[in-house]
């Protein structure tokens, strides 16, 4: 059983000494006492809980308002109590002192007091105890021991305790106060109080200090104002009579708390003046609680106290059932689960709403043995007398092996493979090193906090970490070049204000007083701001462009904070609609509607989107079982036990079959041919072989540095390449069939490629690219680039057209041809004509999954979970559709497409960044470069669902939507 050993520090119990000064408890701090009126129990967090004392003719007595109870105990004078919270955690008293925590499953911590009933040894029965060591009156050091055995000279077995480490020591002075804590890697921190034991100062390992001003005296006493070594923290509070305080902040805003006359918060209200409220019942349970925009949500009880029903403002309610007091049913709309236990309360059966069952074994301790999955399949696992995991037998055959030290911290890992990874700690159970598989290490320092204030990397480079004011927070980072990355944080709740990257740039961040972004200024100077409602939803966004122009969109939502009309800069709205059960239903644009079904376990089954729908089946284990594709094609997915997929199915017909080992694809059969891989010892793809029945055709090798990058590509078909990086483990070198290089700036932008390229750092600005080779860029107010200019005199120009939400709409090109597109709500391109033909996009989530143009049509099947294609349909319908296979890189980027026969019918070398070098074969097309990536030929870009990247420099032609996220 485990147990830490923590400690608290209360002011109102300041007049208490539990052996670690005035005021602090530790987690053994609890104690009983006897009276006339019953038991009155004090926990070690103070507080106090009375009973009734049991009776054999009433021998459980449950307190309801402190959701506690008192038991009598097996032995004569034993009293057991517990706490709600604290799950399963029964304390064990006799003659009012604590001899034993225990659990459910009757697992012990034995409590061992010495002569003068000082709390001496915490000892878990399996060899492994704290020992309390005393300065007289109070606690000097926690130890962590072992039982070793020892024989003596006579042959007999000796179990002596020997120290493993110190965990921790105390220092007091003369006034019985704990002045000093230092762990186990010699850091302390240090402590103040007043002659009444009221702290008035922290000061923690790491430097930072923390002081408190008080009102009234002793155990009464209320803080009035708390502030910081560092100048962010500056709070005061304002106390009434009648359980209200207020806190004014250092930034000028405010926050109001109200309480109960049994000191329960029952109103707060936020620095932007949102106020939210709770209402209890005669027992001291929530039964209701109100947002700050009046929305209501119930909670309901049955007489037991226990949690019957929450019910939302308007979403169906779930409602929960219990047996002997333990769950075993939750019901919401028209699905439930159900949960059979046994008598520790542990899942032993648990049903989902289609039947389907999961059952859970436990050994006498508790330990879960066994996972016995819908499919049949089985999760075993093997533990130790210390309760720490061995071995696990996972559901598809492999397993994986574990061992610890003598301070229970994991040193290996063992993988289905046998690759063993070590892991090395300090003293203050930091990780210091990890050596991979293939002998690599990694090492990292730490300060006070915890924080890495350096990582040595498996080549050996240092990056560097510092913090300023003796805080928390990263103020620099230094790059094993040298270059800086500098971090300001300079607002009342020490959130990050300011990042200046390596070229000295700034980026901006500025906030509301409750702590949401205000405003967000780029490195590119463009500013964003946000307003939100007072639950915190976002409502308004304005983001200014840099010719002072502003693009606003707004946010309606329903009460769960659920979008429900998004209106966007140029006039136009788009509608969200949700089911009961708060699943979203349909969006309407006004073009292109969307709309989902779902089973009973809320699982998509039928996506509707323009003219295409697309339906899906799942097995027992929630796996994706049947596709039907928009265009009548039939997907079948067979898993074998433990969940690895095992063969794919087209409209009855075997597509693909597969073969896996320890989680990893070892085969696969693509129509003739057949395919191998190989990993190294980390998981990387090292070897992929490709032969059409007894015929080799092409193989490739990959091999990989000691930090993880692609240091060489060995190809049969397209020759060899060798990968170099700078100290930033960035692309500066190609070598090979297709040599290139690179030189990039202080903050990774890629100013040049090609032979000899340019290293001018007044190429980019802002993270805007201006210049590359002789090609020009111009960009509009709101950083999309809009122009390229090339050629002699620049006269070659592209024009780049975006609508109100930064998605691109047209393109001019040179030559006069133009190129229009189309998104749905959720941005993915739906249609694009170039020269009025026009081609039309269906998709499955984020992935395409069908394209049609004139007489052409086109599906995308995906490894299940990922955006690795695996095969092409091409032509509509179950009649038609033929099947081309991906052969792909390590990166899962096409390398070739090939037929049922396994001859080559499309095949590319590559740039670094994705451009082709050379296209050797061409007899089909293929779109689908780098994962999610789809080629345009008419532009020569790669759309990448949210953004366009041009693959001939390394960028994409809108900022990142996301910004900082």
């Amino acid at each position: 059983m485990r147990l830490e050993w923590t400690r608290l520090y209360r002011s109102s119990a300041v007049e208490i000494d539990n052996r670690l000064g005035f005021g602090w408890s530790h987690s053994l701090s609890h104690s009983l006492q006897l009276d006339n009126e019953g038991v009155l129990w004090t926990d070690n967090e103070n507080r106090q809980t009375r009973f009734p004392m049991p009776t054999d003719q009433r021998p459980a007595i449950i307190n309801s308002l402190a959701q506690s109870a008192i038991y009598l105990g097996d032995a004569p004078d034993e009293l057991i109590l517990n706490q709600a919270g604290q799950g399963d955690r029964f304390y064990h008293f006799r003659a009012g002192r604590l001899i034993t925590i225990s659990d459910a499953y009757d697992n012990r911590v034995h409590i061992s007091y010495d002569m003068v009933d000082r709390i001496k040894r915490i000892d878990n029965g399996a060899g492994r105890s704290l020992l309390l060591r005393y300065d007289d009156r109070h606690i000097a050091a926690v130890e962590y021991q072992q039982q070793r055995p020892e024989y003596n000279e006579r042959g007999e077995r000796q179990d002596p305790w020997q120290t493993v480490q110190n965990l921790v020591s105390y220092r007091y002075n003369e006034r019985d106060q704990l002045v000093c804590s230092t762990n186990a890697a010699g850091e302390s921190e240090y402590y103040r109080y007043n002659d009444q034991h009221v702290i008035l100062e922290r000061q923690l390992a790491g430097g930072a200090s923390f002081f408190w001003e008080w009102e009234r005296e002793g155990k009464l006493s209320r803080c009035i104002r708390h502030w910081a070594s560092y100048s962010q923290l500056e709070a005061s509070y304002i106390w009434d009579d009648k359980g209200t305080v207020t806190v004014h902040n250092a930034d000028g805003s405010e926050q109001v708390y109200v309480h109960d006359e049994n000191a329960r918060l029952i109103s707060e209200t936020a620095p932007d003046g949102a106020e939210t409220q709770k209402v209890y019942n005669d027992d001291g349970r929530l039964i209701a609680e109100k947002d700050a925009l009046g929305f209501v949500t119930e909670y309901q009880y049955n007489d037991a106290g226990r949690l019957i029903a929450v019910v939302p403002p308007e979403d169906e309610p779930t409602r929960y059932n219990y047996y002997d007091g333990q769950l075993i049913e939750v019901k919401r709309g028209g699905s439930r689960w159900l949960y059979e236990r046994n008598r520790q309360g542990d899942i032993t059966q648990q049903i989902d709403p289609l039947g389907n069952e999961t059952h859970y074994s436990y050994d006498r301790q508790g330990r879960l043995l066994e996972i016995h999955h819908p499919d049949g399949s089985r999760h075993q696992l093997g533990w130790n007398n210390l309760g720490q995991l061995l071995e696990e037998r996972l559901p598809d055959g492999g397993q994986r092996k574990y061992r610890y030290d003598a301070l229970g911290r994991q040193i290996t890992r063992q993988e289905e493979t046998g690759a063993i990874t070590h892991y090395q700690w300090d003293a203050a159970n930091r990780l210091a090193q990890i050596t991979l598989p293939g002998g690599a290490t990694r090492a990292f320092a730490y300060n006070a906090y915890g924080k890495v204030t350096a990582e040595r990397d498996e080549l050996g480079r240092i990056t560097r970490y510092e913090y300023a004011d003796n805080l928390h927070l990263v103020s620099r980072r230094i790059n094993p070049d040298g270059s800086q990355l500098r971090y300001r944080y300079d607002n009342s709740r020490l959130l990050l204000t300011e990042i200046e990257n390596e070229r000295g740039e700034h980026y901006h961040l500025d906030y509301y007083g409750n702590g949401l972004i205000q405003r967000e200024t780029g490195f590119d100077g463009r500013s964003t701001a946000y307003e939100y409602d007072l639950n915190g939803q976002l409502l308004k966004k304005t983001e200014f462009g840099d010719d002072g122009s502003e693009l606003v969109t707004e946010y309606q939502r329903d009460s769960a904070g659920r979008l429900l009309v998004k209106t966007l800069a140029d006039g136009g709205e788009i509608h969200y609609s949700y089911d009961a059960l708060g699943r979203l239903v349909n969006v309407d644009d006004g073009h292109w509607p969307l709309a989902y079904e779902y089973d009973l376990q809320d699982r998509l089954i039928t996506e509707h989107q323009g003219w295409g729908t697309t339906r899906y089946k799942y097995d027992t284990l929630g796996q994706l079982s049947h596709c039907r594709l928009p265009d009548g094609s039939k997907l079948d997915y067979h898993h074998q036990r433990g969940g690895q997929l095992g063969s794919i199915d087209l409209n009855g017909s075997r597509l693909t079959a597969h073969q896996f080992s320890a989680g990893r694809e070892q085969q696969r059969q693509q129509g003739l041919l057949l395919s191998q891989y190989q990993y190294d010892d980390q998981g990387r793809l090292q070897a992929h072989s490709v032969s059409q029945q007894d015929r080799h055709l092409f193989h490739r090798h990959y091999a990989y540095d000691a930090n993880g990058n692609l240091a060489g590509v060995n190809d049969s078909r397209k020759g060899n390449r060798s990968f170099h990086y700078d100290p930033l483990d960035r692309l500066i070198n190609v070598r090979g069939t297709t040599p290139e290089s690179f030189a990039h700036d202080p903050a990774g932008n890629l100013l040049g490629q090609g032979d000899q390229p340019a290293a001018n750092l007044a190429n980019v600005k802002g993270n805007r690219l201006l210049m590359q080779g002789d090609r020009h860029y111009d960009y509009d107010a709101y950083g999309n680039q809009i122009r390229e200019r090339r050629g002699t005199g620049q006269k070659l120009v592209t024009e780049y057209r975006y609508d109100c939400q930064h998605r691109l709409i047209g393109v001019s090109l040179p030559g006069g041809s133009v190129a229009s597109y189309k998104y749905d709500a959720f941005g993915r391109r739906i249609e694009k004509t170039v020269d009025g033909h026009t081609t039309e996009f269906l998709w499955q989530g984020e992935r395409l999954i069908a394209e049609s143009a004139d007489n052409r049509y086109r599906s995308y099947i995906y490894e299940p979970g990922t955006f690795r294609p695996l095969a092409m349909l091409d032509g509509e319908g179950p009649l038609k559709a033929a099947p081309f296979y991906y052969q792909l890189d390590h990166l899962g980027t096409p390398q070739e497409l090939t037929d049922y026969s396994g001859e080559i019918m499309w095949s590319a070398k590559y740039r670094a960044y994705g451009n082709l070098a050379t296209l050797d074969i061409a007899e089909i097309d293929n779109p689908l470069r780098f994962q999610g990536q789809y080629f345009d030929a008419e532009t020569g870009l790669h759309y990448n669902r949210h953004r366009y990247y041009n693959p001939g420099t390394g960028r994409f032609l809108t900022p990142d939507p996301i910004k900082l996220a």
